[in-house]
């Protein structure tokens, strides 16, 4: 008896020994099979208890004198003590392994991490009227991108977007409060809410180049010349929201969407160098249908045009409209701009330069399923785009037309191909311009 109490008692104590060890840091387990762990659990709940009453029993006959040790008595009942209290320790051990399991990571939780990789190739061929012939041919990385984004709760959200591309440089750091629908805030670097394409991201682009009018007036290659902006980015403050919700065909959409920022003026990962604050404001509405937006934007502001001295205005007006389903998207915008020059000649030393331009897209998505079962489904969408810029508007010879055709293709997820030419023709000059780019992008 006593050789098969000593066994059972071996058996237990080895599975009495916790699967589960928690300290403040680290969380050590010790996985069993399902199978192995019922029987673990069924064992131990039912022969621990028949044990311990044997152990109690031997010890009664012991104190009776039966044993002729004592010692030996007070063993069984330190070691009957020991099995119940392992046998409670690996229960208990059991419960912060359930609560871990709840317990959010900040890491898998909170934080997702992506990124993407443009990888370009460009061939550019322009004559001037002196024929001279400008060509550029050239592979490039547009893109290498690092992306960081997260929700810590429910009201607070956060990005944290790098590039590597050319120079290290940091795109997006903001922080984003969120209140309730129609009121919340966002402060730290950021993309300026003026234009349609102005804020959409990449992978929503249909083009490999933005619209002439957009990159020259939208803080791209500005015509101001403040150069740091980086696609568009300041740094500021703003207040966002929607209104009026409404559900047409089971799907909800807000009217109307709104967005008021102060800004510092100078682009990305600069402080301000005046003391004013650029004001950007922009308005979305919905009047029928959610596929139909109509928006108009507004950014009014000043920039140094002497080493920090002299201050010269810079406006900017947009007003447009997209239609966007699953299939088809058409998108135009006209923006006019009002910028301060430097000018030497002129008493304020300042000029005026007006410029506007316009743009209409349309593209469209085409489904291919291969035959076999379980086949990818790929994506086709062939584009174009008409672009009209005007430099100047007081000035002859400022006028430059853009016709674009290229098509998109999605072989699977996380991959596009881009391929896109496009007829420059100039009104400065007699000969026509033929640019083709080639984008493969991969983003994760």
């Amino acid at each position: 008896m006593e050789r098969l109490i000593s066994q059972h008692f071996l058996l237990l104590l080895s599975f009495s020994i916790p699967t589960s060890i928690q300290t403040d840091n680290v969380l050590f387990k010790i996985t069993f099979p399902k199978i192995s762990k019922i029987f673990y659990y069924f064992y131990q709940n039912i022969v621990n208890v028949f044990t311990f009453f044997v152990f109690l029993q031997r010890f009664s006959k012991a104190k009776k004198g039966k044993f002729n040790n004592i010692m030996k008595a007070k063993k069984i009942l330190v070691a009957a003590l020991l099995l119940l209290s392992t046998s409670f320790t690996a229960v208990y051990a059991q419960k912060p392994e359930t609560r871990v399991e709840k317990r959010k990571s900040l890491i898998g939780d909170y934080l997702s991490i992506g990124g993407r990789i443009d990888a370009q190739y460009t061939y550019d061929y322009f004559k001037n009227n002196m024929d001279v012939e400008e060509i550029s041919n050239t592979f490039n990385v547009r893109r290498a991108r690092l992306d960081m984004k997260g929700n810590i709760n429910k009201h607070l959200e956060f990005r944290v977007q790098t590039e590597f591309a050319s120079s290290p440089k940091l795109l997006d750091a903001y922080v984003a409060v969120k209140i309730n629908p129609w009121l919340n805030f966002k402060i730290g670097q950021q993309k300026l809410p003026f234009t349609i394409e102005n804020p959409y991201s990449l992978n929503d682009l249909e083009v490999i180049e933005y619209a002439q009018v957009v990159n020259k007036l939208s803080g791209f290659s500005d015509i101001s010349g403040v150069s740091s902006y980086g696609g568009g980015r300041d740094v500021g403050l703003i207040a966002y929201g929607s209104l009026f919700n409404r559900e047409e065909n089971g799907k909800k959409y807000d009217i109307l969407g709104y967005t008021v920022g102060f800004y510092n003026g100078n682009g990305i990962n600069k402080k301000d160098n005046n003391e004013f604050k650029d004001f950007a404001a922009r308005l979305d509405f919905h009047p029928f249908m959610k596929d139909l937006m109509i928006t108009g934007a507004a950014y009014v502001g000043a920039y140094s045009l002497i080493n920090d001295s002299l201050d010269g205005d810079r406006q900017r007006y947009t007003f447009g409209a997209q239609y966007k389903n699953e299939k088809l998207t058409v998108r135009s915008e006209y923006i006019y701009g009002i910028t301060d020059r430097l000018d030497m000649t002129q008493p304020s030393w300042i000029t005026t330069q007006k410029s506007d331009g316009i743009y209409v897209m349309a593209t469209y998505y085409f489904t291919v399923k291969g035959k076999k079962e379980g086949a990818q489904v790929q994506k086709i969408a062939p584009v174009l785009r008409y672009d009209y810029m005007n430099n100047d508007i007081d000035l002859d010879n400022q006028r430059s037309t853009y016709y674009m055709v290229g098509v998109n293709y999605y072989p699977m997820k996380h991959l596009r191909l881009q391929l896109d030419y496009t007829l420059k023709t100039a009104q400065a000059n007699d000969n026509n311009g033929h640019m083709v780019a080639a984008l493969v992008s991969v983003n994760f």
